[in-house]
């Protein structure tokens, strides 16, 4: 067989090739440090390693949705602090002002300084956050969500509640509607709520009151019907539609019961005076607020104005209290929600660190092997050179 000086050449270069390739190729192993280069090299290891750097990535991505999260509600949690501050301020001051011994200016001075504390309320409430989005407006964040007109505060948000997704399924409420925490709040006891008629003109003042059993839901109207003497009247209690559901006398300090409610009052009605007792019905905490600041502001020069006052200051420090209980619980389901994304991102973390050793065992390289493995390569190119130049010099016009 006749090998042509040619196909020496040829083979020897094609050698070479081959073997410098394979050299460069574990070279650029060692370099990056990974045993998959490309997909050719391990097929089946490539495509596990697509999917574990997929899921990485995702991992990744909820992380950066667990900071986002966290600043969102710590931002609303220092916001529903400060709430729940002015709503305690001002609960002192009604305190302070339903006192028959305050004058008439130290009770204006008082309705002032609520009016103050209101204002600062509102702009609590249209609190923004640093991307100008306002936190209590559900998704209508380009604009404040409460507005006064006509002396009115009114919301002009929805109840949208912004969610973001911290882990596999798990997703968690970023903000708070302005209407479930401002608007959302019943009255009295938060089951009933107990109010007398506007054109009473005896002395009555609501005292205690709440359920005593199983309240059978209807609007109650109690009627005084005769004053007895100084401390005790007949009264007549009739339902929704006018039906007497039961009578009785009224002595001072003494419970009235009806439908599983029962009430106290202090002073003595006027004949034909009367209360409403019904199901709480939600009250916004500024109408609460304004209302407090108003019956304040008029002045009360006798029994019944007093009483009118007395009144006003009992029933707005009932709402009131339910306004506190309400932000409270909001700011409690913050820090759960705070809570739940910290375990989230712990269990992310130990997930990613799973993937991560699951990844480095695919395509990591082991050093020790590729370093021999390279000085094999080596070798082998040389020996290729030297065989090349050996071969290269076999003719017969060397040994003329």
């Amino acid at each position: 067989m006749r090998i042509s000086t040619s196909q020496i050449y040829q083979q020897g270069v094609d050698t070479m090739q081959r073997q410098q390739q394979s050299l460069q190729e574990t070279e650029l192993q060692i370099a990056t440090g990974l045993r998959i280069m490309k997909p050719s090299d391990d097929p089946s290891g490539a495509v596990k390693v697509l999917n574990l750097t997929s899921n990485i990535d995702a991992i990744n991505q909820f992380s950066r949705n667990v900071s986002v999260a966290q600043a969102s509600l710590g931002l609303e949690e220092s916001v529903v602090t400060n709430i729940s501050t002015n709503l305690q301020r001002i609960r002192e001051l009604v305190v302070q002002g339903n006192n028959s011994t305050n004058p008439t200016g130290a009770k204006q001075s008082i309705a002032q300084e609520i009016g103050q504390r209101l204002d600062e309320l509102v702009a609590m409430a249209n609190t923004r956050d640093a991307a100008g989005e306002h936190i209590f407006a559900g998704y209508k964040v380009g604009s404040p969500p409460f507005v006064k007109e006509n002396g009115v505060i009114t919301y002009k948000g929805d109840d949208g509640q912004r969610k973001i997704q911290i882990g596999e399924g798990s997703q968690v409420s970023i903000r708070d509607s302005g209407r479930e925490l401002f608007l959302n709040i019943p009255a009295g006891d938060g089951n009933i709520q107990l109010a007398p008629a506007a054109n009473n003109n005896g002395t009555a003042v609501i005292g205690e009151f709440g359920l005593t059993g199983n309240f059978v839901p209807d609007s109650y109207t109690i009627s005084f019907t005769n004053v007895i003497d100084s401390s005790s009247a007949d009264f007549t209690i009739r339902d929704g539609l006018n039906n007497v559901v039961t009578t009785g006398v009224y002595r001072e300090g003494n419970s009235i019961f009806v439908a599983g409610a029962q009430f106290t009052l202090s002073g003595m009605p006027a004949a034909g005076d009367s209360f409403v007792l019904e199901p709480s019905q939600d009250r916004s905490v500024f109408e609460t607020i304004q209302g407090l600041a108003d019956a304040l502001s008029v002045p009360a020069n006798n029994g019944p104005e007093q009483a009118e006052f007395h009144n006003a200051m009992a029933l707005g420090l009932a709402d009131l209290d339910q306004a506190l209980d309400k932000v409270l619980g909001v700011r409690a389901g913050i820090g759960a929600r705070l809570n739940n994304i910290e375990t989230i991102e712990t269990m992310n973390q130990d997930f990613k660190l799973h993937l991560e050793t699951a990844l480095s065992d695919t395509q990591d390289l082991d050093f020790a092997e590729a370093i021999a493995r390279f000085n094999l390569q080596l070798t082998s190119l040389q020996a290729a050179q030297q065989a090349f130049v050996k071969t290269s010099n076999l003719s017969l016009f060397q040994y003329l």
